[in-house]
């Protein structure tokens, strides 16, 4: 790759990276709250009292498990969804640069076939997991 390839390459992924983080900030920026000054404690015996008091002042609620774990599934496959979109611009730039050579062609497409793959069984585990967890939860009531 000469120079002028490389800039554009560059540009362009700064370019989706910004796209990608910005509005994650300004959501961030808009919705988070704003955290009023901790209480001092004079032992550590109250530090689960000061905690309940934080958190109702800040107008967080109480969170359950099943809504932490949730959370966490939810930001893990937006993790593996972000990896499953690297992994293929990757794989398209690696066979648009290949310039026609077979092995780069080859190594290309078994990226893309990989990653493709890969985010079918993600998404084949995840709706059969939420399946069954919704099953049971109807069953439990």
């Amino acid at each position: 790759m000469n120079i002028k390839q490389k800039l554009v390459a560059h540009a362009t992924a700064a370019l989706m990276l910004a796209s990608i983080l910005s509005p994650m900030a300004v959501v961030h920026a808009v919705t988070a709250p704003t955290t009023p000054a901790l209480p001092t404690a004079a032992g550590v015996g109250n530090a689960g009292s000061y905690l309940n008091d934080v958190g109702t002042a800040s107008g967080q609620a109480k969170v359950s498990a099943p809504e932490i774990i949730g959370r966490v599934i939810y930001i893990v496959l937006g993790l593996l969804g972000l990896i499953f979109l690297v992994l293929a611009l990757y794989a398209g730039f690696g066979w648009m640069t290949a310039q026609g050579d077979p092995k780069k062609v080859d190594a290309a497409q078994a990226t893309l076939k990989d990653a493709v793959v890969g985010m079918v069984v993600v998404v084949s585990a995840y709706a059969l997991s939420n399946f069954i967890i919704g099953q049971l939860g109807a069953i439990a009531q």
